[in-house]
């Protein structure tokens, strides 16, 4: 109840801006969008990222979180969330570079202790979340397009792909609209969303295949008034239509690095070539100039003016 009644309270204060001090829904999606590029940054599995952004709605629904205080305590939720799945840990430095979230490294470890005291986290045990019950929904659903037989199990495995509705559901997952919702309810319509579009647009429809289509589309409609769906399916279609207006481009969203001018001067060392050489003209140069230029040759090395190595200096600045 405690993380419902948050996910309310920030999309209120996203809206009317009632207390400034408070994380607004922008704030939430925001650092769930940069937990989802570390995800992809360290090629973890969607597991982390689902456990981290349940750590994010618990922690802010049990404490008061200031703006400024979001990237650390979103950044210190995934840290805590691989240990937590019993990942490789990463060194708290690389995340601190990484995420630029403004805090050191001891900031980031206090601040996941903080986060596994008051929610109580116990490592080594999965957190459930809609993840889980995507899963547990698309097992199901195989399991029923097998016994219905015909078609339906081979449609099912070729067109309902879990790693495709892993990727739409940590979209979701992104909006804080869709967190009004339960977990459960939240993947079952996921998951009914994908097969009501693809049995429309991709089922060879044959007359001896009806009955086993009728019983698939009754056995969907039983979970679904079971669950009640029918008056939260608005919380998913907006953020899916969105997804889907992007060319299912699954992950546009990048990183932004803030780089000093040293740092810069090191990275692009060729905005520093130059050369002292003079131009080369085309062309046979006259008699005169030919002359000079013999005469001119035989003067001393410590004469001569050599271009320094574009190089040296800008090392030699840092």
């Amino acid at each position: 109840m405690n993380l419902m009644r948050s996910r309310k309270n920030i999309m209120l204060n996203s809206i009317y801006q009632k207390n400034p001090e408070e994380v607004t829904a922008g704030g939430r999606d925001g650092s769930a969008y940069v937990l989802r590029c570390l995800k992809m940054w360290y090629e973890l599995p969607s597991d982390v990222l689902f456990a981290a952004i349940n750590l994010v709605d618990r922690f802010l629904g049990k404490m008061s979180v200031k703006p400024k205080h979001m990237a650390c305590m979103s950044v210190a939720s995934f840290h805590l969330a691989i240990k937590q799945l019993d990942y490789k840990p990463i060194p708290s430095e690389d995340l601190v570079t990484i995420s630029q979230c403004g805090c050191t490294s001891g900031d980031l470890e206090r601040m996941a202790g903080v986060i596994a005291n008051k929610l109580g986290v116990q490592m080594g045990h999965a957190p459930i979340t809609s993840l889980s019950f995507l899963r547990i929904y698309y097992g199901l659903f195989r399991n029923m397009t097998k016994e219905l037989g015909g078609n339906l199990l081979d449609f099912y495995e070729k067109f309902i792909k879990l790693e495709e509705l892993e990727v739409r559901l940590e979209v979701l997952l992104c909006d804080v609209q869709t967190t009004a919702v339960t977990s459960s309810t939240l993947a079952l319509v996921l998951i009914c969303l994908h097969l009501d579009f693809h049995i429309k647009e991709s089922y060879p429809f044959k007359e001896a295949e009806g009955v086993e289509l009728k019983h698939l589309f009754e056995y969907i409609l039983y979970l679904q008034q079971l669950s009640r769906i029918h008056k939260r399916i608005q919380h998913c279609i907006r953020p899916l239509s969105h997804y889907n207006g992007q060319n299912k481009q699954p992950y546009k969203q990048r990183l932004v690095w803030k780089l000093s001018s040293r740092t810069l001067r090191i990275l692009r060392p060729t905005n520093r070539f130059s050369t002292d050489l003079t131009t080369i003209e085309e062309g046979y140069p006259k008699k005169e100039d030919a002359l000079r230029s013999r005469s001119e040759s035989v003067s001393s090395e410590e004469e001569e003016d050599w271009p320094t190595s574009p190089i040296i200096p800008i090392f030699e600045q840092c």
